[in-house]
Formats: C-alpha cells, sequence, structure tokens
C-alpha cells in the first residue's frame, strides 16, 4: 500500500498568487499620505466621517477579495484532508481492538507477577506481617517488565532486614514510650523519625516534671504561711487567755518594809529575734509551735 498524489504534481500546486499589489501599494500610500497632513475640526467632521466610511469600504474589499483567494486555494485540500481522514479512521479501528488485547495480556502479566512478588513476601516477613503488611512493602514500579524478581526480592528482603534491626534498637532504647516510639517508625520506617519521637516524648515528660514540683513547692510554700498564721493566731489567743486568767495584783507593802533596803531587781535575760520560714507536714508544724509554748519562746507572723 502506497498514497500517490497524482494530481497536482510537485510543480503542479500554486507557487504564487500574481495581482496588481505593486500598483495598489504605490497609489494607496500616496492617498494616505494625504490624511496623514489633514486636521479635521468641528466644522469638517462631516467631512472626516464620510473619508472613514469610504477607507472601511476600500479595506473590506481587500478582506473579501483575500477570504476568497483562500477559499479557492483551500477546496482542494480540505477535499484531500476529508478523504484521508477517512482512510485513518479505518486504520483506527483495528489499532483500538489489538491494544485492547495487548492492555489484557499486559494486565495478565503484571497479575501473575504481582502473586509472585506476594509468594516470596509471604515466605520471608516472619513475625513482622502484622506491622509491615505487603500494601506497604509492594512497589507500583515492581510490575514493571523492566524489573526483575531478583532485584525485587533483594528490595524485599533488604527491606526486611532494616526493620527487624531498627526495631530492635528501638527496643533496646528501654524507654517507658516504646509503643508510641515504634507506631511513629512504623509510619515512615524511618529510624531518625522514630528518634525524634522519642526526645519530644522524653521532653513533654521533663516539662510536665518541672511544672509537677513547681506546684508542689507552692502548695508547700502555701501551707507554711497558713500554719505560721495560725501559730500567730493561736499564740495571741493564748497571751489573751493568760492576761485574762491571771490579773495583776497590785499589794501594798507596810510602812516598816518601805524603809528597809532596797531589794535587788531581778535581771532579765537578753532577748534575740531571728525570721526564718519552715517547711514540714501538718504534724510537724504543730509539735514546733507545741515546742515553742513549752519552752516559752515568743513567736508570731512575719510582717
Amino acid at each position: 500500500m502506497e498514497l500517490k498524489i497524482l494530481s497536482p504534481q510537485e510543480g503542479g500546486f500554486v507557487k504564487e498568487i500574481r495581482w496588481n499589489n505593486e500598483e495598489l501599494k504605490a497609489e494607496i500610500a500616496e492617498r494616505m499620505q494625504e490624511y496623514k497632513s489633514l486636521a479635521f475640526t468641528e466644522e469638517t467632521i462631516k467631512e472626516a466621517k464620510a473619508d472613514r466610511a469610504k477607507l472601511n469600504k476600500l479595506r473590506t474589499a481587500f478582506e473579501d477579495e483575500r477570504k476568497r483567494i483562500k477559499k479557492l486555494c483551500m477546496a482542494p485540500y480540505d477535499e484531500f484532508e476529508k478523504q484521508v481522514k477517512e482512510l485513518i479512521a479505518l486504520i483506527d479501528e483495528p489499532i483500538r481492538l489489538i491494544d485492547g488485547q495487548i492492555k489484557e495480556v499486559e494486565e495478565q502479566r503484571k497479575i501473575e507477577k504481582k502473586g509472585k512478588v506476594l509468594e516470596f513476601y509471604e515466605g520471608v516477613i516472619g513475625p513482622l506481617k502484622g506491622v509491615l503488611p505487603f500494601e506497604k512493602v509492594f512497589r507500583p514500579e515492581y510490575l514493571n517488565a523492566t524489573k526483575s524478581m531478583k532485584s525485587i526480592t533483594e528490595e524485599i528482603q533488604s527491606l526486611i532486614n532494616r526493620v527487624n534491626s531498627d526495631l530492635d534498637t528501638i527496643e533496646g532504647f528501654g524507654s517507658k514510650y516504646e509503643l508510641q516510639i515504634k507506631d511513629a517508625y512504623l509510619k515512615t520506617l524511618d529510624l531518625s523519625t522514630a528518634m525524634q519521637e522519642k526526645a519530644r516524648l522524653e521532653e513533654v515528660e521533663r516539662r510536665l516534671a518541672e511544672r509537677k514540683q513547681e506546684e508542689q513547692r507552692r502548695a508547700e510554700e502555701k501551707a507554711a504561711r497558713e500554719a505560721a498564721e495560725a501559730l500567730s493566731k493561736s499564740q495571741t489567743e493564748q497571751e489573751g487567755d493568760t492576761q485574762s486568767a491571771h490579773p495583776e495584783v497590785q499589794v501594798e507593802k507596810p510602812e516598816g518594809e518601805k524603809k528597809t533596803a532596797q531589794q535587788p531587781e531581778k535581771q532579765e535575760a537578753q532577748m534575740f529575734q531571728m525570721d526564718f520560714r519552715v517547711w514540714g507536714t501538718k504534724d510537724q508544724i504543730m509539735g514546733l509551735r507545741q515546742y515553742l509554748i513549752e519552752n516559752k519562746i515568743k513567736f508570731g507572723k512575719v510582717e
């Protein structure tokens, strides 16, 4: 089958459309030069519109003739194009049929190859099957005809060995967050991602511990302040009760005794003051209070 163009031959195609191009170009250029020097005013605007209409009419005449000639030139080509497309349509039909059969054969080959990959996976995956399913191991490029089973099995075996090693490394950390770290690892199969998750969880734990210690410290300070206030209040109440129970009694000495030698006054012990803060349980704070009372040590709230 050979496509043969009978008519026109190479020399028969229209190579040039001859017309009075140069003559018209010179005449029109000269006429257009006149318009460049014109200056229309309000009084001559009517003439300007008339000239514009003439120029538009001339332009339309040229455009119409161009389209007519193009149609004449294209007519044989348009018919030729239509005939060729009819032939192409006849050829396309068996091409589609062949393509369909080729795709069926290729699809069957891919199904069989995927089955072989699955069979190898089942034979080597072992206890990792629960955390490393086939869908995560399989890659679409394994079904390419250029991808050999040898290279596929080597890649899968290498992946399984790496995952086993990485999981052993994670277990070796002995971290309380082992499950969370493994979960982060199995999402990406990247050990560095698991290490980042481990560091993140430990940092969260450290911050929580610091916050708990701070809250405990504040609670202890509050308890100490409340205990000190209770001690001060109790001491004040006790001193008031003592003064009420033992009112001061003044006894007037006999006249004779007033004239005896003056008895030396009892010298009081020197008093010291110390401010400090204590921490302890409720029982310890109350024991300290009792000790101060029994030893007659004055105490009170620090302002």
